[in-house]
């Protein structure tokens, strides 16, 4: 078939119009003379696109006919469409026939006449038809496996500079008290971001830096967007969209630690943005590193930063192994000495750019044959080069040889911008929308041959999967391949933000524009006069008042106009509402409202007739949908995630291409309405169906005809959390009517109230099951998961009518080995269950955790599970049990367990936790001395009668301790040897009165201390002054006859935070003690009901946060509003007393 052959960008289109054009609908309603010779005309042409396609870069003449070409089929496919949308809707009134076809004809005849012209045109610029004899499948070899965004064994050459760049951050020398800053500069294509990732995921990384984040800097971004990117990157909460409190945010967040911050594809442009979000980093954060990748060295300057690494091209010998690597995929290199010399030539010719040589490699093994390696080598290609033209000559070679439809798909890319993260399923709909899967494939689905083009694009790295991802599977471009996207699709479609409205033609198809305050009214209005506008991108810009709001009379003026539209995209433009207008766009195939705030759609809205995919995404005050909605017939995509729908619209079911329903409702007053899902059996993905409780009758549950939905793979059920449970039988005949098919792989059930689970929870019936998760639910007896064969991950939470766990549990297994699958088990707010009586198996469980089981008394673990690495149990104060054996725990937590026997700990442990027991003996002390690779201890020795022997010096690895109770007047061990602590909190220790000789670790970040009043009293002792590393102390509880804190040089200069709690003594804090504080960020003051001022002379000009709470004495003092000190601590950004901020 032509579309699967490497041939010109334009072939598949011609294709699919001259499929469109051959149809009987088409040629029954005009002339067949003329349109006999509108075919004929496009067929001449489709055999020059091949040798127009090749010259077009060294003859500007055949690009513009090229482009002139690409014109006028849009035009041909507009007139298409329209044609199409006549006749659906006209086909039952026979009296406009002839003024119709009157009107299109002419229209026909007017684009004749234009093609023609391009046609005679082929002698002037030379170009011959196309020779099939030499065109070679793409998809002649096999795909090759995908790869992982860094994978090492891929890398080479860059040894040495990823050492430079680990020495330099693990280098402690001072910054004066300063963030510092490494950038790698270099040209697109280089490996910067690869070098940064290998250098983010080195472990040496993991051990150095406490929080680590990874973040783009796209080409156009705003700093309050950045910044909340950063937050959510560093695993921290970015609410709000004003930008001095995520800033404070930021600073909470990073107070006290060291972090590893990468700033990867920063440009010039972002020099103001860039600025002030560094200000956010200075001064106070000693220690913290920032990577930037770029490719302008004026940003490395404009950042100053502290070291440059300017990276160089590949050595020859490093470009032949990445070469290597993918072109031969495995295959014995020394067995083809053809493809071997032939391909060492081709190394030489890609300029020692890593990213050309992997993507021609790629390319190449996928047509391996020694002609086709030879045809890449002697092409014309490598010497292409447009005027200013940046891209590299094998990204164009390896998309000139792409077949046509996959260079369609690509180019469409280019709507999106630089570093812009889009997850697969919304990019494969978007080409449906835009027709690109059209006649590829008969026999398959578009989605499917969306999956399949998408994986092509990714095997030869068009396409990456990002460091990180905040949803499902994503991909981002290489910057130089959206570049090339850019370039192919040329004036067709364009990126709008500000005055580049300028670029906008009549050939104009695709926008993607930043809509701002100030830019927003006038970019839209400029669009709304591109005639031939097919896709919209809008991307919001800013947050709160900052951000842009679309309003009514500007989506009219948009709906009124752009008549072509098939794709429109509000995602993120926090909508009001959707103008009624929406319903002129009748060839509208894709509409994305995400997070809108709209709380009814337009009833014009089912007057779409070939939307696809509707996405309200988060639209959480939208609460129905209009009473057409069946309508849609043409709808295959439907996204209702994050709305509050109460009930699903009638004959909703009559959508019988329907793909995608991420929730169906039942409404309360018509339970029978779940048969709507009946006839939906080309549903796939996830389901998820609320509102159970209203269903009445057995045969309604059985008419959802969930057993025949064979691509459902994940299924949420629940009931309603104000559901009154009658027992009556009803509920259980119900959910036994709701079989799912045999394919599911995840099953989700909540707050179900029936006497037992369903029999089709068994192994016969859901052999493919992984997940199962039972919530809320009031059965007595467990299912019998036992017999889920493909069963991985197991959880019940507040199942509360369960009191023992037996036999039914395990079902009657056929095999000797129980549970042979199972990977993760949990058990969580299980208030009446008591009793457990588990078999020896498990052979594959990893996690167990069990968490808030107030009655569980007794539970017969297995004592041997042979991969068991992480136990956790809390909150479980009547448990009688015994910790499993296993060689490979890396974590143990037992909390608030005081029966838990912890009989003998596993070299492998690196995370223990022995917290809030009360055991009355404590007997692990002397079998923790073996554990040396022990990262993390919390020990609570409150309940002991006596101090045990507790021996730490051969932990070289701990990085945090936490200990409570401890009863002597000293630690037994010597604290100072712990070269590599991190963290100290210590709590309840009334009789601890120092630290032994050698006082605290040299690299103590962070001391939490608590109630150890005689500890305290010794603090001159501790040599806190010394501690450059220190940067976080909190102190709580009472002093002893302490008013004044703290002493002249008690505490380091480079403390970042200091929390002061439940001093009742305290009367001043001490001007002298913080006169030296130069790093100081945040100053917390709690429960100090005696305090009478804060050190307002001494404050260092670092400060950004002070929070009183409880502090009745200074409250009036220091508050906003009539306080007579407010004055002298005004300047800090942020000050909040007893919980009100005071600006």
């Amino acid at each position: 078939m032509a579309e699967l052959i490497a041939g010109a960008f334009l072939s598949s289109f011609f294709q699919v119009t001259l499929d469109r054009i051959a149809s009987r609908d088409f040629k029954d309603l005009f002339n067949k003379k003329l349109i006999n010779k509108l075919e004929i005309t496009l067929n001449s042409i489709n055999q020059l696109l091949d040798d127009a396609e090749t010259k077009k870069y060294q003859n500007q003449n055949v690009k513009n006919w090229l482009d002139r070409l690409k014109h006028k089929l849009y035009e041909v496919d507009q007139l298409l469409d329209e044609f199409d949308t006549h006749v659906q809707r006209k086909s039952k009134v026979q009296h406009f026939i002839s003024a119709f076809t009157n009107r299109f004809e002419s229209r026909i005849k007017d684009l004749l006449d234009n093609l023609n012209t391009l046609a005679e045109q082929k002698d002037v610029f030379r170009l011959t038809e196309r020779s099939y004899e030499s065109a070679v499948s793409l998809q002649s070899s096999k795909r090759s496996p995908t790869a992982s965004l860094v994978d090492e064994s891929c890398i080479y050459g860059r040894e040495g500079d990823k050492e430079e760049i680990i020495n330099y951050l693990l280098s402690d020398k001072d910054n004066n008290n300063q963030v510092s800053i490494i950038s790698i500069v270099g040209m697109g294509g280089m490996g910067k971001t690869t070098l940064a990732q290998l250098v983010y995921n080195d472990q040496r990384m993991e051990k150095h830096f406490e929080l680590k984040a990874w973040v783009h800097v796209s080409k156009s971004f705003d700093v309050v967007g950045l910044t909340k990117t950063i937050l959510r990157s560093f695993h921290s909460p970015a609410d709000g969209e004003d930008f001095d409190p995520l800033i404070c945010q930021l600073q909470k967040t990073l107070t006290g630690k060291k972090c590893l911050l990468v700033l990867d594809d920063v440009w010039n442009g972002n020099k103001e943005c860039l600025e002030r979000l560094l200000l956010s980093f200075n001064p106070g954060f000693s220690g913290s590193k920032i990577i930037v990748t770029t490719r302008d060295k004026h940003v490395a300057f404009v950042m100053k930063s502290d070291h440059q690494l300017p990276l160089k091209k590949l050595e020859k010998k490093d470009c032949w192994s990445i070469f290597v690597k993918h072109a031969f995929q495995g295959k014995n290199v020394f067995e083809y000495p053809n493809h071997e010399s032939i391909g060492k030539k081709i190394v030489e010719k890609c300029g020692g750019l890593p990213l050309a040589v992997k993507t021609l490699g790629k390319l190449l093994q996928r047509k391996f044959s020694q002609a086709e390696w030879s045809k890449i080598l002697e092409t014309n290609m490598w010497h292409v080069r447009e005027d200013g033209d940046e891209i590299n000559s094998v990204l164009r070679l390896s998309y000139h040889n792409l077949p046509s439809n996959l260079k369609r798909c690509f180019a469409y890319c280019s709507i999106f911008p630089k570093g812009y993260e889009f997850e697969k399923d919304e990019l494969i709909k978007l080409w449906m929308a835009e027709g690109l899967l059209k006649c590829c494939g008969r026999d398959k689905s578009e989605e499917e041959l969306g999956n399949e083009f998408l994986d092509d694009l990714e095997s030869i790295s068009f396409f990456q999967e990002p460091l990180y991802s905040w949803g499902d599977k994503s991909f981002v471009m290489h910057d130089l391949v959206n570049d090339l996207a850019k370039s192919e699709s040329h004036e067709f479609c364009l990126q709008i933000e500000g005055d580049s409205v300028q670029n906008i033609s009549e050939r104009t198809r695709h926008v993607c524009c930043y809509l701002d305050l100030k830019d927003g009214a006038g970019i839209l209005n400029h669009i709304s006069k591109i005639k031939g506008l097919r896709s919209l991108l809008v991307l919001p810009r800013g947050y709160g008042k900052e951000c842009f709001m679309i309003s009514n009379n500007l989506q009219r003026d948009l709906f009124s106009k752009l008549k072509y539209l098939r794709m429109l995209s509000f995602c993120g433009c926090k909508l009001r509402e959707l103008s009624g207008e929406i319903g002129n766009l009748k060839l509208l195939r894709y509409l994305n409202l995400t997070e809108s705030l709209i709380e009814r759609l337009p009833d014009s809205i089912c007057k779409l007739y070939k939307l696809e995919t509707l996405i309200l995404k988060r639209c959480f005050k939208l609460t129905e949908l209009p009473s057409d909605f069946y309508k849609l017939v043409s709808l295959r995509h439907l996204n209702l995630e994050g709305c509050n729908i109460k009930k699903m619209p009638k004959q909703i079911g009559s959508l019988n291409h329907l793909q995608t329903l991420s929730h169906f409702v039942v409404g309360e007053e018509n339970g029978s309405n779940i048969q709507q899902l009946g006839n939906l059996n080309c549903l796939q993905g996830k389901l998820c169906i609320s509102g159970l409780e209203h269903v009445i009758n057995p045969k309604d549950a059985a008419g959802a005809n969930l057993k025949d939905k064979k691509h459902v793979e994940e299924l949420n059920m629940e009931y309603s959390d104000n559901f009154k449970f009658n027992n009556n039988g009803r509920e259980s005949n119900v959910f036994e009517a709701l079989h799912p098919n045999s394919n599911l792989k995840r099953l989700y059930i909540g707050r179900y109230q029936g006497n037992n689970f369903p029999n089709w929870i068994t192994g016969c019936h859901l052999p493919n099951l992984v997940s199962l998760q039972l919530k809320g639910c009031g059965c007595s007896h467990m299912p019998p998961i036992e017999q889920l064969p493909s069963l991985k991950e197991f959880s019940i939470s507040n199942c509360n009518g369960i009191k023992i766990i037996t036999e039914e549990f395990y079902g009657n297994s056929s095999t000797n080995v129980s549970f042979r699958s199972l990977e993760v088990l949990k058990f969580e707010e299980m208030n009446n269950w008591e009793e457990w009586f588990c078999p020896e198996g498990f052979p594959l469980l990893k996690e167990i955790y069990i968490w808030n089981c107030p009655k569980l008394k007794r539970a017969l673990l297995p004592q041997h599970l042979p991969s068991i690495q992480k136990l956790k149990i809390c909150d479980c104060n009547k448990l009688e049990a015994s910790i499993p054996k296993g060689d490979r725990i890396i974590e143990l937590n037992i909390q608030r367990c005081d029966r838990i026997l912890v009989n003998e700990l596993p070299i492998s442990l690196k995370k223990l936790s022995l917290w809030e027991n009360r055991y009355t003996e404590f007997s692990v002390g002397q079998k923790l001395v073996n554990n040396t690779i022990l990262e993390e201890l919390k020990l609570d020795f409150r309940g002991c009668v006596n101090c045990p022997s507790l021996d730490l010096r051969c932990y070289n690895s701990l990085w945090r301790l936490s200990i409570k109770g401890w009863h002597s007047s000293s630690l037994p061990f010597s604290l100072h040897l712990f070269t590599k602590l991190h963290s100290l909190y210590l709590y309840d220790c009334p009789e601890l009165e120092w630290f032994q000789m050698g006082g605290l670790p040299s690299n103590l970040a962070d001391l939490y201390i608590e109630n150890c009043p005689k500890l305290i009293a010794s603090r001159k002792e501790w040599g806190l002054f010394q501690l450059n590393s220190l940067k976080s102390f909190f102190i709580s509880n009472e002093f002893e006859n302490v008013e004044s804190f703290p002493e002249k040089n008690l505490l380091p200069p480079t403390l970042q935070t200091l929390c002061i709690n439940d001093c009742s003594k305290l009367r001043i804090m001490n001007n002298k003690g913080f006169l030296h504080l130069k790093s100081l960020i945040e100053l917390h003051i709690w429960n100090c009901p005696i305090l009478e001022r804060l050190p307002e002379e001494a404050l260092p000009n670092t400060l950004t946060s002070i929070e009183i709470s409880d502090c009745p004495l200074i409250k009036g003092k220091y508050e906003k509003e009539g306080g007579e000190n407010w004055h002298t601590i005004s300047h800090i950004p942020h000050v909040t007393i007893d919980g009100i901020e005071q600006k």
